[in-house]
């Protein structure tokens, strides 16, 4: 039998690295420890949860008044707001009561979804936090929890990162109000109609019909076609020898000749057309350019109209176009014979043997006397 004497100097046996502790279920005893004395801690704890609560209450009421401020917008009438309208030379379209309602209405719910975004993100928080406070307060070891769910944090965002860009994108497009349902926006993969912003994806509607969802966070520009007023822009060139000045009159007359025919279109205009002058000088043309401003998304309508009015008074005064055919020369003479076709022939292509490799090429020198025989 051997016998193990408790007492012997540690320093004798050979020395070993400590192993690091396993991580263990707390028990009961554990439990037990952690409770005792908690009602000392009461006081702690309540304090924790007020404060908590004060806080929470502050945040939500700052959200609620910037949400407000976007539900109200810009007063048309502040004198900021008119100084700088008037400094940029733009001229609101007068919305009847309809449109009033609608775009207050669009505001509304874009301040809403904010509202409930913020409030989430603010509840998670302040609830995290509080626990996280409580359990320190009651002994707990928060380090090994909060290191656990670092590395999950981690873990996660390595995972989901394109779905947290998706939607932070997704809630700055909301706060600046880059468009909304109803406007007509490139976003570089797709063009179309509004249907639907989401936290995640906008859903745009093509022209052919097609429905396109473009995930906010690969969005990097954004083209409002229908913000506030929209521009129409006609390009027509003319022929060399044309009147530049009977040109223009043409089509300042064709837009308000568009106005007189349609209630529409001269309810659209905002201001007077354009043409500034000589825009580009071509091989067999000159090109002249009308812009005018119009209401939101009805510069298509307007063009198209303006258009038939072009047609119309550039015949009735004998306004020539550009015509490409005027600079090709044009032989309609009959040919005197048909032209010789001479195709070469194709090469013979080279003989191989069974392996693949090629041949010599055939020779007329049976007898090796460099003459053919």
């Amino acid at each position: 039998m051997f016998a193990f004497n408790s007492s012997a100097d540690p320093s004798t046996s050979p020395t070993a690295s400590p192993s690091p502790s396993p991580i263990s279920v707390p028990d009961s005893e554990d439990i037990g420890q952690w409770l005792d004395g908690v009602e000392q801690r009461v006081p702690s704890l309540l304090a924790v949860v007020v404060i908590a609560f004060v806080i929470w209450l502050v945040f939500r009421y700052a959200i609620k008044l910037f949400t407000r401020s976007i539900e109200r917008g810009a007063p048309m009438s502040d004198p900021k707001t008119v100084a700088a309208l008037k400094k940029a030379k733009i001229r609101l379209p007068q919305q009847d009561e309809v449109d009033a309602r609608l775009e207050a209405e669009r505001r509304r719910q874009r301040a809403h979804t904010l509202q409930r975004v913020l409030n989430s993100a603010l509840t998670l928080v302040i609830v995290i936090i509080v626990l996280i406070t409580i359990l320190g307060v009651l002994g707990l070891p928060v380090g090994p929890m909060l290191a656990s769910a670092g590395i999950l944090g981690v873990a996660l965002g390595f995972g989901a990162q394109s779905l947290v860009k998706d939607l932070l994108a997704g809630i700055f497009m909301l706060i600046e109000d880059q468009y909304g349902v109803g406007d007509v926006v490139d976003l570089g993969a797709a063009a179309g109609a509004v249907e639907e912003v989401g936290l995640r994806s906008t859903r745009l509607r093509a022209l052919d019909g097609t429905v396109w969802y473009v995930p906010n966070g690969e969005i990097t520009r954004v083209g409002n076609m229908t913000r506030l007023w929209s521009r129409v822009m006609v390009e027509v060139r003319f022929a060399y020898d044309t009147d530049i000045e009977a040109a223009r009159e043409a089509m300042i007359d064709a837009v308000k000749a568009a106005a007189e025919e349609s209630d529409e279109v001269k309810s659209a205009l905002l201001g007077e057309p354009e043409v500034a002058g000589i825009e580009s000088l071509e091989y067999n043309a000159i090109m002249l350019r009308l812009m005018c401003q119009v209401n939101p998304a009805m510069q298509w309508d307007v063009q198209r109209e303006i258009r038939r009015e072009m047609r119309r008074i550039f015949g009735e005064r004998n306004i020539r176009l550009a015509v490409p055919g005027d600079a090709m020369v044009i032989d309609e003479k009959p040919a005197k014979r048909a032209p010789r076709i001479r195709d070469r022939r194709r090469p013979h292509e080279q003989p191989v043997d069974d392996d693949g490799s090629p041949l010599p090429p055939a020779s007329d020198d049976l007898d090796g006397d460099g003459e053919a025989d």
